[in-house]
């Protein structure tokens, strides 16, 4: 049984009613995601929805599976879209290179560099992006426009058969609305620069109901070289009722340029070249991103169907040792799709088969050497053709009123063909297949209770240019397994979920400073647990926490046995109320300490921050504020090891091959941002 549908059905008997963000200014009161298309919302009572109070024993097929809407997105402050997805329980989104590109995140003891083995959907269409020109698996939201999110539903480890790539760690599926009750425009302005305005509604047209957004934003950041950000972002979906069901047509996009704001080498930070840690030791390095995606979706009593195009046009220059700046670019076209129908559904079997097709059309994919913000001279240039094919089949047995058993089963086939547009670059074609089973089981101890044990296989794909290298080959695709054993407790207003898992994997994926990429390295073996809980006090309140624990280990490496970045503990915990015209939210977030060399004799500190929003509705209005980092931490986002040279600081020259670590203090950093300060309005029409 599909648990989203469940979450679906449960939540769309309500109307959300609930304050706007600074981050989200737009309450779910005036978004809608049933009833019949193209009518006008009746009124109906107002009722707060927290998505993470769905009831989902008897759904479930795992204790990491879940749903997260409503109220719960609301009223979360939020320094960067990203931190949407940390509504999944034990992710956090980190950023080293400026507001302008693709976020680290970090879970289940995984420094997924860009998206790397989490993969995330949004209305069906794949956002991970395969061979890109900076990391493989690259994962970009920033273009996602917060107003349009109706719900995130998440899944960890590879248990199911309906995704393959990029889903080790967990996979997120984003839901978007499909109307806003009522037309508004929104204003904000913060401390750096900061300053977004956008604005939406609905119509409709014919049978069914046309929704449009769109938004400019502009921030420079704390930072001594400003960023610059300018970005443009729209979406829009036309909904239609149809004989079999409805039909979606999507189209969003988004426009950026920024200048990266790269970590720097805490050696030369209250140096004559860096006064500090907000300095910027490269001030020429720029940025853009230009990325247009077009969906359709069709969805059926017993089968649904979508597909999608995608137009994709990337470069930015970085220079992580700091003395030689590259720029890596990146341009693509992509098209698939999926198909899914459910062949049995009775008291006892459930019988769910599908299959999805990508093809990406990538070129030129490559890297530059970079001087100043010039171009100096080509490293790499290749055009890639990678298309893949998967099919699937899921099953549940009802055994009885206590017990369910499923499995799932999938294959799939990848073909990589690389061509050089350059001299020294990669070539060549390369086919690898991959079979990967899964099985599971959940049993109901009481109407309270839910035991869950799973076990499968999954993978991520690697890199075309690395599949195909002659000299030193990699895998097409790199297979791990999982196992979780967990628990669900549901009593009256309390959630509690509980799970320890395992994940083996064949070939980590590992940042590497001097290519500003991430490169494979040997296997690993992790395991940790998962700890969350929800309370509902009150009809007005929502308390929610997570905390995870994880060990990442290297099988055979000879540098040591520590997966370097993989994080050891992570939390948070946060408070919404939304009561009369007033909303409150504050939540604490944790980043645990981390390895920074696989001997584990570099470490990372942990990172405490604080996040405060509230919210006043008049009767058209809504005036609203956000408290970012309102202790004022003064840890760091994110942290690495490897050696830099410092012009001005080390002696002239000497490259960063020149730079001993082992008398060197190679750390490199990029600070949190401080304690920020952003206010809102909102207008209803």
């Amino acid at each position: 049984m599909d648990i989203f549908n469940e979450a679906q059905a449960s939540a769309s008997r309500y109307l959300v009613a609930a304050m706007l963000s600074g981050a989200m200014p737009m309450a779910i009161a005036q978004t809608s995601t049933g009833g019949q298309v193209g009518s006008n919302p009746p009124p109906l009572e107002e009722i707060v929805v927290f998505g993470r109070g769905l009831e989902l024993l008897g759904s479930a097929d795992a204790a990491t599976e879940g749903s997260v809407g409503g109220a719960d997105l609301l009223v979360r402050p939020m320094l960067k879209v990203a931190e949407l997805l940390e509504a999944v329980p034990g992710m956090v989104a980190a950023q080293h290179s400026g507001s302008g590109k693709a976020n680290q995140y970090f879970l289940r003891g995984f420094n997924l560099d860009h998206g790397t083995d989490f993969t995330t959907y949004v209305d069906g269409a794949p956002w991970n992006l395969r061979s890109h020109g900076h990391g493989q698996g690259y994962l970009d939201v920033n273009g996602l426009l917060p107003e349009i999110v109706d719900r995130i539903d998440y899944r960890k480890g590879p248990y199911r058969g309906d995704v393959g790539d990029f889903a080790m760690a967990g996979a997120s599926f984003i839901r978007t609305i499909d109307r806003f009750d009522a037309p508004f425009v929104s204003f904000e302005s913060g401390n750096f620069g900061w300053g977004r305005l956008a604005g939406g509604g609905s119509v409709d047209v014919g049978d069914g109901v046309l929704t449009g957004i769109a938004q400019v934003r502009q921030y420079d950041g704390p930072w001594s070289r400003e960023e610059g950000l300018e970005h443009f972002a729209a979406w829009g979906k036309y909904l239609h009722p149809t004989s079999f069901g409805d039909i979606a047509f999507t189209v969003s996009g988004y426009e950026g340029n920024w200048h990266p704001t790269e970590q720097v080498a805490e050696r030369a930070i209250g140096t004559s070249v860096c006064a500090d840690a907000f300095c910027t030791l490269d001030p020429t390095a720029d940025g853009d991103t230009s990325r247009w995606i077009g969906t359709v979706q069709l969805t059926a009593d017993t089968w649904d169907a979508s597909a999608y195009v995608q137009h994709y046009d990337w470069f930015m220059q970085s220079n992580p040792t700091y003395d030689a700046q590259i720029n890596q670019f990146d341009k693509r076209w992509t098209m698939g799709g999926r198909y899914n129908r459910t062949l049995v559904e009775s008291e006892a079997f459930e019988v769910l088969v599908g299959g999805e097709f990508r093809y990406d059309d990538i070129g030129p994919v490559g890297l530059d050497n970079f001087d100043g913000g010039a171009f100096v001279s080509n490293i790499s240039d290749n055009a890639i053709e990678e298309t893949s094919i998967g099919i699937y089949a899921e099953a549940t047995w009802y055994v009885n009123d206590e017990l369910r058993l499923f499995g799932a089963l999938r294959a799939d086939h990848y073909d990589f063909d690389v061509a050089a547009n350059s001299v020294g670059s990669f070539a060549g074609s390369a086919t690898d297949n991959l079979v990967t089973p899964k099985v599971g089981l959940a049993y109901a101890v009481n109407d309270q209770v839910e035991l869950y044990a799973n076990w499968g296989e999954g993978f991520h794909s690697n890199d075309a240019r690395g599949v195909v290298n002659v000299l030193d080959p990699i895998p097409g695709l790199s297979k791990g397994t999982g196992q979780e054993l967990g628990g669900r407790f549901e009593i009256g207003d309390v959630k509690i979920t509980a799970a320890y898992w395992w994940l083996d994997q064949d070939s980590e994926l590992i940042f590497v400073g001097d290519s500003n990429s991430v490169e494979p390295k040997g296997a690993s073996e992790r395991q940790g647990y998962e700890l969350t809980a929800f309370w509902r006090p009150y009809e007005w309140l929502g308390i929610d926490a997570v905390y995870t624990g994880s060990q990442a280990r290297y099988v055979n490496n000879p540098e040591g046995r520590y997966v370097e970045g993989s994080v050891e503990h992570a939390g948070q915990i946060g408070f919404s109320a939304t009561q009369d015209r007033w909303e409150f939210s504050a939540r604490l977030r944790y980043l645990g300490p981390y390895a920074m060399t696989a001997d584990n004799a570099q470490r990372a500190e942990s990172l405490t921050t604080v996040g405060l929003r509230g919210a006043y509705n008049f009767d058209a209005f809504t005036v609203y504020a956000e408290v970012i980092n309102a202790l004022d931490s003064e840890g760091k986002d994110i942290a690495y090891w490897y050696p830099a040279y410092i012009a001005g600081l080390d002696p002239a020259g000497l490259t960063s091959d020149d730079i001993d670590c082992a008398t060197v203090n190679c750390r490199m950093s990029r600070v949190t941002e401080p304690r920020t300060f952003r206010v809102g309005l909102r207008y209803g029409f």
